[in-house]
């Protein structure tokens, strides 16, 4: 009897259920595969953890800081509008003549407390607001340090006092005169006297302000004695007891003059410089 073994011919496999023990083994079996391709997949995304990790931490902190360092900023600009620090706290005013403090500290409309944020912008308006309403001040020089403000304003040089009924002024060399009534005067300076109004009073602070200063201190009055035929006529006591009639106007061209007339004359009297330059003693014409 011969067999014949047939190649390549599949077994076909029962189709009856696996006993419980192998269904048992197969699941064991699909779960470890399961998990091998899960170990499998995994290592990349390990790797990349740490990196995830430290970038979002470094988000974090860097958000952290913007937004203290918006916090401290807005803190300490509510601190800075709130305390002492951003408020007027003195005025310091440095002026050639100590009555002109009060004027110049009155002009500047700065108030105690007052807030330095809306003083800065207006340092320039400042200063010429005091030029403006004291017209002794050439120029102003404001300077801030921390709450306090110092104001140094250059005035024109003095040249005498204005006598309005029973006080006394100061004049400058443009001839403006100052508000403040002056507590006492010196005999440093001329007085003068009788001028009612601005013009003659300018001009002749301005003649005057341009002698020399010899013939300057020689001086003790000037008197405003206008006449219908002459209102810039003006009269000048003289130390040495001599009197001088001029014109305002002409005065420093004319005063140059007097050295050499009152150090010919015999005794005191008037020396003439309206229309010449003549002299003579008190009584005579």
């Amino acid at each position: 009897m011969v067999f014949k073994w047939q190649k390549n011919k599949k077994i076909k496999r029962s189709s009856a259920p696996l006993p419980p023990w192998e269904q048992e083994q197969k699941r064991r079996q699909e779960r470890l595969k399961a998990k091998k391709k899960k170990i499998e997949l995994r290592p990349e995304y390990d790797r990349n953890l740490p990196k995830m990790k430290k970038k979002r931490t470094q988000r974090l902190k860097k958000h952290e800081k913007v937004l203290l360092s918006v916090f401290l900023t807005l803190t300490l600009i509510t601190f800075y509008f709130i305390l002492p620090f951003s408020r007027v706290m003195s005025v310091k005013i440095d002026s050639s003549y100590p009555e002109s403090k009060n004027e110049i500290l009155e002009a500047s409309d700065l108030r105690y407390y007052e807030s330095l944020f809306g003083v800065w912008p207006r340092t320039e308006q400042i200063s010429q607001k005091i030029k403006k309403n004291v017209s002794s001040v050439k120029s102003v020089d404001i300077s801030y340090k921390g709450s306090k403000i110092t104001i140094k304003a250059q005035e024109y040089p003095m040249v005498g006092y204005l006598k309005k009924g029973s006080a006394y002024y100061r004049i400058t060399s443009v001839g403006s005169v100052s508000s403040e009534k002056l507590k006492r005067i010196t005999g440093k300076y001329p007085v003068f006297y009788s001028f009612d109004s601005k013009k003659p009073l300018v001009q002749t602070a301005q003649q005057f302000s341009k002698l020399s200063p010899e013939i300057r201190q020689s001086i003790s009055e000037i008197h405003a004695a206008p006449t219908k035929v002459d209102p810039q006529r003006i009269k000048l006591y003289m130390n040495d007891g001599n009197q001088v009639i001029a014109k305002s106007i002409t005065l420093k061209k004319k005063m140059k003059y007097y050295p050499n007339i009152s150090a010919n004359m015999d005794s005191p009297g008037i020396v003439d410089l309206e229309v010449g330059a003549f002299s003579y003693p008190y009584g005579k014409k």
